[in-house]
């Protein structure tokens, strides 16, 4: 639906991505998989706050798109951009004196690993002068610099539109023992460590200005006292695959021995990576229901089989056999529907598979639903397929 150039824009894939992280938490709640602790790096925190209670879903979409909104504000009179290195923290500081203020480190990714925001100039600059030097550097198809000073003149408006929503006003922020009743824990990767409060609005605002100091809150919440022994990475991709296991080898004891996978990876079909994380927790002895993991849904029980008449060779009755094809071409009940489009003969009406090619020319009033100069086909669509299709089998 989306061209490549719109979904860098800010305010698209900043909800769409939370929504995915939520989609799978409700995918792996449903299977019995519940967090003892939870750390977010950068937007992530909004989905790791609603893993723990302390915000509900409908908060943290509005929470995204808002993110995404203000971001979309920034001034661009200077392009910006995002790098990461391959380097440590100390060590950056001499490659950051070359860019005069213009680039400061964004996130703390891991001890060997850091994001720097900035001026796009500068940050060519900086990435040209660690290859030289052997050094892994990087840039992001992003044109915003998160978490660094140019996101600090949006940063009121993002809290402005928070405040709208009740749950986020200080006034009604409550202590995380009162919050979450399951007591999952936050690590907050803006203090980079334990918190004790639900995120507010404020929270949100540092969370997009200031670092991201994942790799202080990641080891506080390995080296905590009920210490996490299964890593799960909820998101699109493993992009903290190699954060994490610096992380794991700058610590000491159980801790570093903890295991990591990825609720979707890169070229793995999504539910069977999913299966695959079930199926890992399952093995390490994770809380993990293995009956609603292969629970199908079934509309109707299959139908009994019918015995062939005793005597065959009696030809006073005629047994004539027509296939489903057959019938389903000469009795047709319903003409081709514009959306859902028709049955494909032979398919059971227990189960069937509707067939339908959507073309602008045929449907011209689609030109007229446009995200940008995309032509998106509308939510309402789907609910009248949905509809029709229960119509034609009820």
């Amino acid at each position: 639906m989306h061209g490549a150039d719109a979904l860098r824009q800010p305010e698209s894939p900043q909800p769409l991505v939370t929504a995915l992280q939520l989609s799978i938490l409700e995918v792996t709640k449903d299977w019995g998989i519940i967090p003892t602790s939870v750390v977010g790096h950068s937007s992530g925190k909004i989905a790791a706050a609603a893993a723990a209670g302390l915000i509900t879903p409908e908060a943290a979409i509005k929470i995204a798109y808002s993110r995404g909104y203000a971001a979309k504000q920034v001034s661009r009179d200077v392009p910006l951009g995002i790098l990461v290195v391959g380097i440590g923290a100390e060590d950056v500081e001499s490659y950051l004196d070359t860019g005069n203020g213009a680039v400061q480190i964004a996130c703390y990714n891991s001890p060997s690993s850091l994001t720097l925001s900035g001026e796009f100039s500068a940050l060519e600059a900086i990435r040209d002068l660690l290859q030289e030097d052997g050094h892994f550097a990087r840039m992001l198809l992003v044109n915003l610099a998160y978490h660094s000073e140019y996101m600090a003149q949006i940063g009121e408006e993002y809290e402005m539109m928070l405040l709208k929503d009740d749950d986020l006003r200080q006034d009604n922020v409550t202590t995380t023992k009162e919050a979450n009743k399951n007591s999952v824990r936050m690590f907050s990767s803006v203090a980079g460590q334990l918190i004790n409060t639900r995120p507010d609005a404020a929270h949100w605002k540092s969370n997009m200005i200031y670092p991201v100091r994942f790799a202080q809150a990641a080891t506080e919440l390995l080296q905590s006292e009920s210490s996490s022994d299964f890593l799960v990475e909820i998101g699109p991709s493993t992009a903290l695959a190699g954060p994490v296991t610096q992380i794991k080898k700058s610590i000491s004891g159980a801790a570093a021995d903890a295991q990591y996978t990825a609720a979707l990876k890169r070229g793995t079909d999504a539910i069977v990576a999913l299966y695959e994380v079930a199926g890992w927790l399952f093995l390490s002895g994770c809380s993990v229901s293995p009956k609603r993991v292969n629970h199908h849904n079934r509309s109707r029980a299959p139908g009994a089989i019918v015995d062939l008449p005793n005597y065959s060779w009696n030809q006073s009755t005629k047994y004539w056999h027509e296939t489903t094809a057959s019938t389903d071409w000469r009795f047709k009940e319903f003409i081709i529907h514009d959306l859902l489009g028709f049955k494909i003969n032979g398919t059971a009406w227990s189960a069937p598979i509707f067939k339908k090619t959507l073309k602008l020319a045929d449907a011209s009033w689609l030109m007229d639903h446009k995200l940008g100069n995309q032509v998106v086909f509308p939510g309402a669509g789907y609910i009248a397929i949905a509809v029709e299709a229960v119509y034609q089998t009820a």
